[in-house]
């Protein structure tokens, strides 16, 4: 099942949103711009010492690394081990090469604007795209952006806690996003979601109420966390941000929303 829209309309223009999916989209384009450069030298001497593996892609055939402390790397894992957040960086609170400018915990942010591929990237903002502008709404442009944030943060903090000495770096907005799309569940669990439904070897468009497709994309997630032995995709961040979404949405929706979900369930 792939979503396409939904059939509530917004009342603002959703800038935050917009914003959002254009700065997603071109730190997006500027990794592939590197990704052709020459690669980098990583120093793995702090991750040696945290007895950590950084997840990498090697170039074998580059000769411009003079210690053998230094393992060249392309520019594009150069740029993610950078600004992804890397649990064992953040459980040692320690930043291990390359380095930023800023405190490493800060990476919990940075990293929801990374992402791996063209279908990671159009999978993350499409959901961000038709669950957002209504969320976006129901919060108003501030509250949305900390909401936003927070469940990103919530996520990530959730999947470095089952794999907290892990060397991948976490890249993505979908932690954020479950946040969002939990919040949409509770404010408008009846509203329609169009998508496109496979049916043999043909396609077609039904519209499925929120409250199902929300709900069964979340069992879907948690029983493949609870399967995910290795992390090598961060399902336990899409929980997580689903789980602060629930929590935070009564606080961050404006005074005169309400919580049709609750109403639904009566």
């Amino acid at each position: 099942m792939i979503p396409i829209r939904d059939t509530r309309p917004s009342y603002r223009f959703s800038w935050v949103t917009i914003t959002l999916i254009t700065l997603n989209v071109a730190i997006f384009l500027f990794s592939l711009v590197i990704s052709s450069q020459s690669p980098e030298c990583l120093d793995l001497t702090k991750w040696a010492q945290n007895g950590i593996t950084p997840s990498v892609q090697v170039i074998r055939e580059y000769d411009g690394c003079y210690s053998s402390r230094e393992l060249p790397i392309s520019r594009k894992s150069w740029f993610y081990l950078k600004y992804g957040a890397v649990p064992g960086e953040i459980t040692s609170l320690t930043d291990f090469s390359p380095l930023v400018a800023f405190p490493v915990f800060f990476t919990l942010i940075t990293s929801t604007f990374l992402h791996g591929g063209f279908f990671h990237l159009i999978g993350n903002m499409l959901f961000l795209w038709i669950f957002g502008d209504n969320v976006e709404d129901a919060m108003g442009h501030l509250r949305f952006t900390v909401f936003y944030f927070l469940a990103g943060i919530a996520g990530s903090i959730l999947h470095i806690a089952f794999y907290p000495g892990n060397g991948t770096p976490m890249i993505g907005a979908s932690g954020a996003i479950a946040g969002v799309m939990a919040a949409y569940l509770l404010l408008y669990p009846n509203s329609r979601i169009v998508t496109l439904v496979p049916i043999f070897f043909f396609f077609t468009f039904i519209q499925i109420p929120a409250f199902i497709m929300v709900g069964l994309w979340f069992l879907f997630e948690l029983f493949m966390a609870f399967g995910d032995t290795v992390g090598s995709v961060a399902r336990w961040a899409h929980v997580g941000g689903f789980l602060a979404g629930v929590l935070l949405t009564p606080y961050f929706k404006r005074d005169f929303i309400r919580i049709k979900f609750w109403d639904f369930w009566r």
